[in-house]
């Protein structure tokens, strides 16, 4: 199966301190900068995991957009609809890490993500429906979600939600989706529920299926998924002891390996032990895709059998 990823393309800047966050000063620590976004990260992932990818998306006439998209093209990403904004610049994602490691605070400029119109979109519409499978990120403008949906009805659409603050634009499409991976938050803001306990938890996947999605995962972070569809559900942990370097990029994975399991048709437990492994794997790495990210390392990790 052809998976087409709608989304972001980012520049991401991120910072990590040798010790405990000291606010209102100057901290010392390490500064990363690398190609980054949601729907960027899905797609290098996927192609490490073997998905036939290509990706739309808009970047500015800058260096680092780029060397983004130069660095798609060395992974096998199609690139042909992935346009240049010439008066924008790249969008870029600033992360301040805590000395444990996970995201203490951030920022986004994602501007030029705008630049992917209803307009463009209805002189692609040909490209875009050759594919089986479209990943949209919520980082796209809520309209161009809604054209995309009513537009594809008979593709299986996924979506990650990316953030709270982006989640609210998909609440308006989620009779339209096959599979979607929100954190808890996200499944707050998408259901209207108070999730608490595990109880809560399912609650908010039975609701989210009431709304029309196909499949569920919600992402519980240290406490693992919940995965729902019309045959199953259930819940994953995590493996104890797990070394963690960076959480960024964890959520991307799993997307990714949801896509994996969606183009081998697996049933819905086998597809959240991929996210787990994949997820696994990427938080036991400083970078945001991990070098060890493949095929087979998500299916040893995972326990499944290669199809």
């Amino acid at each position: 199966m052809r998976v087409l990823v709608i989304g972001g393309i980012v520049i991401d800047i991120e910072g990590s301190p040798n010790h405990k966050l000291l606010y209102h000063d100057s901290n010392l620590g390490k500064i990363k900068i690398k190609s980054g976004g949601v729907g960027r990260n899905i797609a290098e992932n996927m192609c490490k995991l073997g998905v036939d990818t290509s990706m739309l998306s808009y970047i500015g006439n800058d260096e680092m957009g780029h060397a983004a998209v130069d660095g798609l093209i060395a992974m096998g990403v199609d690139t042909s609809h992935i346009f240049v904004a010439p008066d924008r610049r790249t969008a870029m994602y600033l992360s301040i890490l805590n000395h444990e490691n996970d995201m203490e605070l951030a920022l986004n400029d994602m501007e030029v993500i705008k630049e992917i119109t209803i307009d463009l979109l209805k002189e692609h519409m040909e490209y875009i429906r050759s594919f089986d499978i479209i990943l949209l990120d919520a980082n796209l403008e809520e309209e161009v979600l809604v054209y995309l949906c009513e537009n594809l009805k008979d593709k299986k659409i996924v979506c990650d939600t990316v953030s709270a603050a982006k989640a609210v634009r998909v609440k308006s499409i989620l009779k339209y989706l096959y599979a979607i991976k929100p954190n808890a938050l996200e499944a707050e803001i998408l259901t209207g529920l108070e999730i608490e306990g595990e109880e809560g938890v399912m609650l908010a996947g039975k609701k989210l299926l009431e709304l029309g999605v196909k499949k569920a995962f919600i992402t519980l972070n240290k406490d693992g998924v919940y995965y729902i569809d019309e045959n199953d559900s259930g819940f994953l942990r995590p493996r104890e002891n797990l070394k963690i370097l960076s959480a960024t990029g964890a959520g991307d994975s799993f997307t990714a390996s949801i896509i994996m399991g969606l183009t081998e048709e697996r049933p819905i437990k086998e597809i959240a032990k991929l996210g787990m492994a994949a997820a696994e794997i990427t938080m036991e790495s400083a970078d945001s895709v991990s070098g060890f990210m493949n095929r087979e390392s998500v299916l040893e990790r995972g326990k499944l059998n290669d199809r």
